[in-house]
């Protein structure tokens, strides 16, 4: 993996991958161009790319930007936190995390759609987030593990932009704090997938048989509203 800065695109990290066919270039909303190049292409090659493509990508990451921006997350609501802003005679934007609230302190003319207060509610609920899913997550893979006698290794909790779960070849399953905006019919169902993966490494029949066997509910209409849903926060 190389990392490095290039004037108006910002950092870049480049990172070989065994998987890649050619070069691939993604923008994360948190500022970093990540891309993705073959294991015989050279770290040079992979710069020449992005160079000779700048204007491009730079479009790309402008639009992303302003589309990352134009959802208002200031009634957005996780397990246990809502978001409540309180305009203030104050010049900075600021958020203080409550038992049940996100509060976001804004000065009095400040819209709510502005981008750094949105920047400010993100960041408020991925803090939430995280500190929710450690306390539900785990204790609730326990619980269907046992019901359901499912065995996995261990359990990582983290921020992801495109799954909301996986489970290795060594059975440790990985869950995505943004599952903690789900309803917990769909958190159960993503707990349940990846703990079926424990036996099934594949989405063959026999997966599916078995997953629809341990969920109450109609696994294709569940599958069909997980993905009415995205694991990226805008």
């Amino acid at each position: 993996m190389k990392e490095t800065y290039i004037n108006e695109l910002g950092h870049v990290r480049l990172t070989k991958r065994k998987q890649s066919r050619r070069i691939t270039v993604r923008y994360d909303p948190e500022g970093l161009l990540k891309v993705s190049i073959p294991q015989k292409v050279t770290y040079q090659k992979g710069l020449d790319y992005i160079i000779a493509n700048k204007r491009q990508i730079k479009e790309q990451i402008t639009h992303l930007q302003t589309e990352q921006y134009s959802h208002d997350l200031s009634h957005f609501q996780t397990r246990w936190h809502t978001v409540e802003i309180w305009r203030e005679d104050r010049e900075t934007i600021a958020y203080q995390i409550e038992p049940d609230q996100i509060i976001v302190k804004i000065p009095r003319k400040t819209s709510s759609t502005d981008q750094t207060v949105q920047k400010a509610i993100r960041q408020g609920l991925e803090e939430v987030m995280r500190c929710e899913a450690k306390v539900y997550l785990p204790r609730r893979v326990q619980e269907l593990a046992e019901q359901y006698n499912l065995k996995y290794n261990k359990l990582f909790i983290k921020k992801a932009q495109s799954l909301w779960g996986s489970c290795s070849e060594k059975n440790n399953i990985n869950l995505n704090i943004h599952l903690m905006r789900l309803p917990d019919r769909l958190i159960d169902y993503v707990i349940l997938h990846e703990l079926c993966h424990t036996i099934h490494k594949d989405h063959s029949r026999r997966f599916w048989d078995r997953l629809q066997q341990i969920t109450s509910k109609d696994v294709t209409l569940l599958k069909r509203e997980l993905n009415q849903y995205t694991p990226k926060l805008y």
